[in-house]
């Protein structure tokens, strides 16, 4: 069977101008990954990633220690957050100015909560809008690149998939068969450069491990842990 490795982007650029790029703390959290993968022993026959900047540049670290180029699959994106947040404010006495702190940048909790929310709205379809993806078509994109990719990928392989949290969540989602809300609340716990592990056949595809940040869980690296 082969395993495929659903990894979350290291820390983005939260508060600042360009979110969509790793920060230094991102960089060193792909670093440890990427080291604690290449330690293992066993090759990584091939690293794919979604589209976007943050994802293009794990996947790019990760597959350095392994002399493999980095596949672009968009349809590992993550779902549009800013949009999401955006209508809700739009249609809500909720404006975004209420996730600032007292310093005028964004307060992560203030932040966390409010993605809550609109995420079980935009389930719901509350927050639909002609620009804007659908949870449902969301879901089913995700299931399309994960089975896209297992369909390619055969034969005892390992593949590295850097994506979102947003992503994973769906991805373990569609491997349960959990219901919608249970799929979107696991991506909030997801941590950045964390390993989701999905182990397939051409027949089955079984849950192995959910978002576990070994590599990070030494004593000296405890503060690279984040989620934001």
């Amino acid at each position: 069977m082969s395993l495929l490795y659903l990894v979350r982007h290291g820390q983005a650029s939260f508060g600042t101008s360009n979110y969509d790029r790793l920060s230094p703390i991102g960089a060193e959290q792909a670093a440890f990954l990427r080291d604690h993968l290449r330690s293992q022993g066993e090759p990584v026959q091939s690293v794919v990633s979604g589209s976007l900047q943050r994802q293009r540049t794990t996947a790019e670290i990760i597959a350095d220690a392994f002399a493999t180029p980095v596949h672009t699959h968009p349809q590992f994106d993550e779902y549009d957050a800013g949009t999401l947040l955006r209508l809700h404010a739009e249609r809500s006495d909720s404006p975004l100015i209420d996730l600032q702190g007292s310093d005028g940048s964004v307060d992560p909790r203030a932040f966390q909560r409010r993605l809550e929310t609109v995420g079980v709205a935009w389930i719901r379809g509350e927050l639909a809008a002609p620009e804007l993806e659908t949870w449902q078509d969301f879901r089913a994109r995700v299931a399309d690149a994960l089975e896209s990719v297992m369909r390619i990928q055969r034969g005892a392989q390992r593949i590295v998939v850097c994506t979102s949290a947003g992503v994973i969540g769906a991805a373990v989602g569609y491997v349960l068969n959990l219901p919608d809300t249970e799929a979107l609340k696991l991506s909030w716990s997801v941590f950045n450069a964390s390993v989701t592990r999905i182990q397939y056949d051409e027949k089955r595809r079984s849950l192995l491990g959910f978002n576990s940040i070994a590599h990070l869980e030494h004593p000296e690296r405890r503060s690279l842990i984040t989620y934001r």
